[in-house]
């Protein structure tokens, strides 16, 4: 599975140099919560809704910008990395979302939501039909094992997880 198939995209970006409440307004409105932060169609950043909240909070002057707020130089993915890679790398790292970068161009952003849904999928939540759960043994083979308990079953999709 790769970030391409489950990335929101065409992706909604801003400028760093909007004021700071107008990317909450736009946010809130559009119920985003992270932003790509563009200049010159480079990506130079990511804002999330907290972060404008807290600037916000701060009652400076108003007129902080999003380059005053927005994290630089964010981690990045490409449409063709797998979505495994990206949910460990937003594990590891602690943030939500990645901007999913092609060329030097912001195509999408993959998010822990979108991850959340690929996972769904995966699980067949929206399938009719039975879940079968099953314990191998360690050093049994599994397709044999599954062979050998769906006798005269039909198969649609399989997860497995070793534990």
């Amino acid at each position: 599975m790769f970030v391409r198939n489950w990335m929101s995209s065409p992706a909604v970006v801003i400028p760093s140099v909007v004021p700071v409440q107008a990317a909450l307004g736009f946010m809130e409105k559009h119920g985003i919560r992270r932003l790509p932060v563009v200049d010159e169609d480079s990506l130079v950043g990511i804002v999330t809704r907290s972060d404008l909240a807290v600037a916000v909070g701060r009652r400076r002057n108003g007129s902080e910008t999003i380059s005053d707020v927005m994290t630089g130089n964010p981690r990045v993915v490409a449409p063709d990395e797998t979505l495994e890679r990206a949910a460990q790398i937003m594990l590891e790292k602690k943030v939500s979302g990645l901007p999913v970068v092609e060329d030097g161009k912001v195509v999408g952003i993959i998010t822990e939501s979108d991850v959340f849904k690929a996972l769904a999928d995966i699980l067949g939540i929206e399938e009719a039909g039975a879940r079968v759960v099953m314990t191998v043994e360690e050093g049994e083979d599994l397709l044999k094992a599954i062979e050998r308990r769906m006798k005269g079953l039909s198969l649609r999709s399989l997860a497995t997880y070793h534990n």
